[in-house]
């Protein structure tokens, strides 16, 4: 298995013909049949199952029939990937970007429903046997839609479910020795039959075995018959031990034979709940240069007891990372701790002065003070910062849990826990990832609580109270506001009282709660006036008090109050019209100022006001605005008489609701419907 969002590929491939045939076969019986297809492929790790699964819809793309998408199931500290982010990842590879992407998790199963009924793709989920989680990426009306699960065991309640089960077996003698031959080319030509067939026997068919101990061959055949020596007494044979006993003694034998820098790395690295590590984060782990990591690393590498994922980036196979910590225990307990622990802070360092390039977001001083203490950090770009985070995302959620549990054996882990989620904040907003957002932010706040640290409690609860807005859980977005307001009175820290103030007025909002709305809205401006040029900087304010005009135009449009509507919209529009990068406020500002227009009966300044929007909107690249502008100008046009016109803007929304499963989509149909001639 593996902890990668890519497919792994086995070089060179194990001929597995016969099994793949098989899944083939129940592939075109499922297309026959009109029904989707749901298999699970199952064998313990080492066994080469996710390779298999690559490999199969690779040499038979004409039964899949469409592109491959690839899940992990797991991350890399074990825990289960929630199913929102699944479904966040397979749309995008179904080309619906992540701002057009709905926030809960059943508005986003109905859009991957809405698509799959109409395409045809194989979506894999290595590592997974939550059978809600599949049945859901599985829709019963997707005929075009290949599933398929990897596990490490037989899961019964998968067959149960309608998922055909396969698993390859071990490698039959010659294939391990036609694979034991390629991978030790002329090296392992020097050694006789009996040596291999013993080193090949050893292996009981396992292909990672064969690999690893091809890798010592290569780099000197002369040490095969001494390994086979300590194989045999280490009683390494394929009647007497079961699988996971083979590999645990195989591995003592291979462990043995490295040198106490190369073991100190492989049990080391291995300890940390990483998808994989680039040279800099070993060389923190590990408290030497990198250089010196560079070595180790690729010693690890020959050896084939890590793999390479990138330039200078390297990962452990599942087997070898269970294998590497349980040499973690004991009085190595303690190495593994401090290596997690100086991990993690890298993990800190390195993504400070990104989150500060990805998000204009105001961060608490013991944020801004850690990001000082770096010096000088080098110019990001929000496009560098952005795929920097897209590369390390799941480590850096790994490292917010372990800084988390590892603050019991030293409190400045927790520091780091929650001022990580701090700078990873604006990724999980952007991506749309609500579980991972809720779930490592409690972490980070239960840490920033631990080492009270109010100003913690005041960013995390407010970024936590965002996710849960988002998702529709206003109870606890609002208690996490009003904490997040309690903490910023405290600490006199003004531009946290503004913000909380404001984010409790768009709760209030999204509640119908109006006044209450427009009070905190007031209270936030009260807080904005009242903070000098330190505490809130002058671009700062004018963006502030441009949002807070948004947000009153909104809620006076509910009320009906169009006059101020139109004023306090106007101004916002004003004020991001000046502005660079904020096209899309803009172009909200100009849908409320169009709403209100037309609720006054002057079609055409709405229409002139939803043509300006649509053009911002266009330049954001974010579909859903874009059909809300067309949708609401094609009502704009409609009442201006300009029945054509308003009928080509309801046709280009419905067309965008209906590939993407809105429910808005019946309102929109509706109204074409009106427009036929009687």
């Amino acid at each position: 298995m593996s902890d990668s969002w890519s497919a792994p590929s086995a070089h060179p491939f194990l001929n597995r013909e016969s099994i793949m045939s098989e899944m083939a076969a129940w592939v075109e019986r499922c297309r026959a049949e009109g029904t989707p297809c749901r298999i699970y492929v199952h064998g313990i790790e080492g066994l080469g199952v996710s390779c298999l699964v690559t490999q199969f819809v690779k040499v038979h793309r004409a039964a899949i029939d469409g592109p491959m998408i690839w899940l992990t199931g797991r991350g890399p500290d074990g825990r289960s990937i929630p199913l929102g982010e699944l479904l966040s990842r397979a749309l995008r590879q179904l080309d619906v970007l992540p701002a057009d992407q709905p926030a809960t998790d059943p508005e986003k199963v109905d859009v991957y429903r809405t698509i799959a009924r109409d395409r045809r793709f194989a979506l894999v989920v290595d590592d997974c046997d939550n059978v809600g989680q599949l049945r859901d990426l599985t829709p019963d009306d997707a005929a075009g839609v290949v599933v398929i699960a990897t596990t490490p065991f037989r899961r019964p309640w998968l067959e149960s479910a309608g998922f055909k089960a396969f698993t390859p077996d071990v490698l039959a003698p010659e294939a391990a020795r036609a694979l034991f031959r390629a991978l030790t080319a002329a090296g392992g030509d020097q050694l006789d039959d009996s040596t291999v067939d013993g080193l090949v026997r050893a292996c009981g068919g396992f292909p990672l075995l064969v690999r690893v101990v091809a890798a010592q061959i290569r780099l000197n055949p002369a040490r095969g018959p001494r390994l086979l020596k300590q194989l045999r007494a280490a009683k390494v044979t394929p009647l007497h031990l079961d699988p996971e006993q083979r590999m645990m003694r195989f591995l003592d034998a291979t462990y043995e034979n490295l040198g106490a820098e190369q073991k100190r790395a492989y049990r080391l690295l291995g300890s940390l709940p990483a998808a994989d590590f680039c040279v800099e984060a070993a060389a923190a782990a590990l408290g030497i240069d990198s250089d010196e990591a560079f070595l180790l690393l690729e010693h690890l590498l020959e050896w084939n007891l890590t793999v390479a994922t990138g330039y200078e980036r390297y990962a452990f196979h599942p087997v070898l990372r269970a294998d590497a910590r349980t040499r973690c225990t004991g009085e190595n307990a303690a190495e593994s701790w401090n290596t997690v622990s100086r991990w993690t802070t890298w993990c800190l360092q390195a993504a400070l002065p990104r989150g500060v390039a990805l998000s204009n977001r105001w961060m608490v001083a013991p944020v801004t003070d850690a990001l000082s203490a770096l010096g000088h950090t080098g110019y990001h770009s929000p496009r560098d910062a952005l795929e920097w985070f897209g590369t390390e995302y799941a480590n850096l959620i790994a490292a917010i849990r372990a800084a988390h549990q590892n603050g019991l054996h030293n409190s400045r882990s927790h520091t780091t826990a929650w001022q990580l989620c701090v700078v990873i904040w604006k990724y999980l907003h952007l991506n749309g990832l609500y579980d991972t957002w809720i779930d490592s932010h409690e972490a980070g706040l239960d840490s920033a609580r631990a080492v009270s640290s109010a100003p913690g409690v005041l960013q995390l609860t407010s970024q936590l109270g965002a996710a849960y807005l988002e998702i529709g859980e206003y109870d606890a977005a609002e208690r996490c506001f009003e904490e997040s307001l309690s903490a910023a009175s405290d600490l006199n820290h003004l531009l946290g009282v503004q913000s909380a103030h404001e984010w409790l007025g768009k709760t209030a909002a999204r509640r119908g709660r109006w006044h209450f709305a427009l009070r905190y809205f007031a209270e936030s401006w009260a807080a904005t006036l009242a903070a000098d040029d330190t505490a809130i900087p002058p671009a700062q304010r004018e963006r502030i008090r441009a949002l807070l005009h948004l947000q009153s135009a909104r809620v006076y449009l509910e009320l009906r109050q169009y006059d101020r509507a139109i004023e306090e919209a106007g101004h916002g529009a004003a004020i991001f019209h000046a502005t660079t990068n904020e096209s899309e406020n803009h172009a909200k500002c100009l849908l409320v100022l169009g709403r209100a227009r037309l609720a006054e009966d002057n079609a055409a300044a709405a229409i002139r006001a939803y043509q300006q929007a649509l053009q911002e909107f266009e330049r954001t690249a974010v579909r859903r605005w874009q059909a809300h502008a067309q949708s609401w100008l094609g009502r704009a046009l409609l009442a201006a008489g300009q029945r054509e016109q308003a009928e080509v803007r309801f046709r280009s929304a419905l067309g965008y609701y209906r590939e993407v499963g809105n429910p808005l989509a019946l309102d929109i149909a509706a109204e074409l419907e009106q427009l036929r001639p009687e």
